[in-house]
């Protein structure tokens, strides 16, 4: 029995038990469950925030975090599903440090549209999102294309896209919320449609 004992503490000195000694394993493993699902989580995010710099930036710090919390010898089940969750948190942090003068969901709407994505596997369907999106933004109004280039071009504000369309901030605002709602219900439809 002794000897049991002795080997159990040589075992616990191999370099297995070392949490040092995982990082090459974890990193190939990580890496890999990463790479197949970036486009992913990267449309996912996009969904949240319709800034593209602004979801290149948030993909960054999430996936900072997943590594943080990827654990190589127990894996996610659904990399996808536990990522964009991650990514989630991630977005209300991003919204929570931007309070400035950036459109946003209410914290009720973006709970509803992440809550939607997961659900129904949103963003494990990625380019079928991205085109349906670029369709729904063709249905627009050329008013209402060109209040959101205006709003989203890089260094913009609703206070400056409200200077220069010669609106108030507040109507610029509702505004952008009725289109975000129609792409969002748009998007939506043409889903459902493809299912």
């Amino acid at each position: 029995m002794p000897r049991n004992t002795n080997d159990d503490r040589d075992d616990s000195n191999h370099a297995s038990a070392d949490p040092q000694a995982f990082e090459p394993a974890k990193g190939k493993v990580f890496l890999r469950l990463f790479l197949e699902n970036e486009r992913r989580l990267y449309a996912y995010i996009l969904t949240l925030l319709a800034n593209r710099a602004d979801a290149d930036d948030v993909l960054q710090d999430a996936s900072m975090v997943m590594w943080d919390k990827f654990d190589e010898r127990h894996p996610p089940d659904d990399f996808a599903a536990w990522g964009c969750r991650i990514a989630y948190f991630k977005v209300l942090d991003f919204l929570k440090k931007s309070l400035r003068s950036r459109v946003q969901f209410s914290q009720a709407m973006l709970d509803r549209v992440a809550e939607t994505a997961i659900e129904q596997a949103e963003c494990l369907r990625l380019d079928e999102r991205r085109e349906a999106l670029a369709d729904c933004l063709e249905k627009l109004s050329s008013r209402d294309r060109e209040l959101l280039a205006l709003r989203f071009a890089p260094g913009a504000t609703t206070q400056s896209t409200a200077a220069q369309v010669g609106r108030s901030v507040d109507s610029v605002y509702k505004a952008l919320a009725k289109i975000r709602l129609a792409l969002f219900e748009c998007v939506n439809n043409a889903l459902a449609w493809q299912t």
